[in-house]
């Protein structure tokens, strides 16, 4: 008769695993060389709820570690401040290295690009108050600096409340933010416009969500339209688009059109403000749109645990470049939403795994061929409206 070792698996509270090793002898005629090792599956062994409480408590766990070891970060809003103006000059600087002919076209967009992704993410951790809680007038100065550097998007007044909205009913059909970017709809060509195009989001998708959300945008106090500021990149923006269709025409037509004088001079007005702003705060928020839009479950939604998935896929890396790396580390932010964006990248090597264990998925592609339903089963004879 054979001794054979069990091994136990203690899962304790605060998210950590111990490995306690219980041996005894069991005479059951086996080889000596043999191991058992018998462990249920962590995801399995608890409900949503616990796993989420858990999954809560390790983010804010990683997070207070990193704070104690680094004590600069207790200094939140100098550091929001810093990044805030740090980002809005070297977009400055970027530009004007640009028209002095010191650095190449691309180089411009791409810096620029990720430049206004991180005033992005300074204008998302203000939404939910983490700079200059007590200090209202900094919050709107830092809210028009973010805004006016990515004037492409709604402005952060109305976005606040709409954001705060898709916390609460993520997933749901009142996510009026999410739905706007196309996240619910069939995979295809109105979707990609969606998600690219922001004049076609507001005519795909607009009448749908005012009929589905009445409700939710009669409460809106903050109106969509503030200033002249996202009119203005629009008309460029369309007006770049249209002047370099029509002159790339008539190249491939072989009689280019020949421009002088004044309608040189805007044509090359055109072409610098895209290379210096108008094709950076593009390429950013479709990446962020893309992203953000494929990693949030839609229709079925039951509770916090579903509403994200995780994407860091190698493939994903370009569109991560312009928007911070948001589909590795935004579910993060769902389960702990008063963590500054620099800290959760930080704890995010840390924190994956820990999802991964409980059971989050990663880079659950097929979603998108069932318009982003958590469930993976087939649902016949269901409609659930986009």
């Amino acid at each position: 008769m054979k001794p054979i070792l069990w091994f136990r698996f203690i899962d304790w509270n605060d998210g950590s695993e111990i490995l306690d090793i219980i041996p005894f002898i069991s005479y059951i005629g086996v080889d000596m060389s043999s191991l058992t090792l018998e462990r249920k599956n962590i995801s399995d062994r608890f409900p949503e709820k616990e796993k989420t409480k858990r999954i809560i408590k390790w983010i804010r766990r990683s997070d207070s570690k990193l704070r104690k070891r680094f004590s600069f970060l207790k200094y939140q809003d100098a550091i929001g401040f810093g990044i805030t103006m740090g980002s809005a000059l070297g977009m400055i600087l970027l530009g004007s290295l640009y028209v002095m002919d010191i650095i190449p076209f691309w180089a411009c967009i791409i810096g620029n690009g990720i430049l206004a992704s991180f005033l992005h993410e300074m204008e998302h951790d203000l939404i939910h108050s983490i700079y200059f809680k007590e200090n209202p007038k900094m919050q709107n100065f830092l809210f028009w600096m973010v805004w006016l550097f990515r004037a492409n998007t709604v402005n952060p007044w109305f976005r606040k409340e709409i954001h705060l909205l898709h916390h609460k009913l993520s997933g749901n059909i009142e996510d009026i933010e999410e739905r706007f970017i196309s996240n619910g709809m069939p995979w295809g060509i109105k979707r990609i416009l969606v998600m690219i195009d922001p004049i076609m989001a507001v005519v795909l998708q607009g009448p749908k969500i005012r009929k589905d959300a009445i409700r939710y945008l009669a409460k809106i106090k903050a109106k969509p339209i503030k200033g002249p500021y996202r009119l203005v990149y629009l008309l460029l923006w369309y007006s770049f688009l249209i002047w370099g269709m029509i002159s790339l025409i008539n190249w491939s037509l072989g009689s280019p059109i020949q421009e002088t004088g004044t309608t040189a001079y805007i044509h090359n007005f055109l072409n610098t403000a895209a290379v210096v702003y108008l094709i950076p705060c593009w390429l950013r928020q479709s990446a962020i749109q893309i992203v953000s839009s494929n990693m949030h479950y839609y229709g079925d939604v039951k509770s916090l645990y579903q509403q994200t998935q995780v994407l860091d896929s190698w493939w994903i890396l370009p569109l991560h470049m312009f928007c911070f790396n948001f589909g590795a580390t935004h579910g993060i932010h769902h389960f702990v939403v008063t963590q500054p964006f620099y800290l959760r990248q930080a704890v995010a090597p840390k924190v994956k795994p820990f999802l991964k264990k409980y059971g989050i998925r990663f880079n659950d592609f097929e979603s998108m061929t069932r318009a982003n339903r958590y469930q993976k089963e087939k649902m016949d004879g269901i409609a659930i409206p986009a």
